[in-house]
């Protein structure tokens, strides 16, 4: 995820809030312009962080699993968490027929993403795998992926050279082999993503295309899914 802190990347909206304030006051009196622009910018700042976990769940079009709709995913989710001391995640399903999942939200409030068609088309182990690879990325950067995705599409030409410059493509193919070290079974998800590159991919948006374990298949960030599966099947 981003090498950045989500308060460095919400203060980015904050700091043009204040600026804005700042200048639209100033000729009236620079004191209250000062106290007028520190206040808003910092409530922007607090706003931006508060909600942004639900703007990407909307952006995403993801809607809160209920409980016993899917129990296979259900018990994976329990099954995993409980044997390496995850906190279990909300889970959300996205109504599209792409195969992918993504992970938002803070550390201690985290939601699990997948698409129907991951739900539909993925046996036991290639789900588990799939799985364990989102759940491994719990604490590294989840919450600084999600403000950068719910912030992203209001800066413009900005928003893309700083997600350019924050996200690595190598932290793929790192949660690839997090996921091997859960289930100790690299073909499961490598046979997961070999499906997924004959489905359909997740509509592009610029802004949370690096929240998808696989996305569109256009964003620059990301290595080839096919180089992905080859380097799983050399384990």
């Amino acid at each position: 995820m981003p090498s950045v802190s989500a308060r460095t990347i919400a203060s980015i909206p904050a700091l043009f809030v204040g600026l804005v304030v700042l200048v639209a006051l100033a000729a009236i009196d620079l004191i209250v312009a000062l106290v007028a622009a520190v206040a808003l910018a910092g409530l922007t700042l607090v706003l931006v962080q508060r909600t942004a976990t639900n703007r990407v769940l909307s952006a995403l079009n993801a809607a809160q699993l209920e409980e016993g709709v899917e129990p296979r995913l259900e018990s994976l989710v329990e099954s995993i968490c409980a044997s390496h001391g995850i906190n279990e995640p909300g889970l959300y399903v996205a109504k599209t027929t792409a195969m992918d999942a993504a992970v938002v939200g803070r550390s201690d409030d985290t939601r699990l993403v997948v698409t129907q068609g991951l739900l539909d088309r993925l046996d036991r182990l290639e789900l588990e795998s799939v799985v364990a690879r989102q759940l491994s990325m719990f604490g590294s950067g989840v919450f600084a992926g999600t403000v950068l995705a719910s912030v992203g599409g209001l800066l413009g030409p900005l928003g893309g050279r700083l997600r350019a410059q924050l996200l690595d493509g190598r932290r793929f193919v790192i949660a690839d082999f997090d996921a091997v070290g859960v289930t100790r079974y690299p073909p499961a998800l490598a046979s997961a993503f070999s499906k997924a590159l004959e489905s359909a991919r997740v509509t592009h948006r610029a802004a949370s295309d690096h929240l998808w374990m696989i996305g569109s298949g256009t964003d620059p960030v990301q290595p080839s899914l096919g180089e992905r599966v080859d380097a799983l099947l050399e384990l």
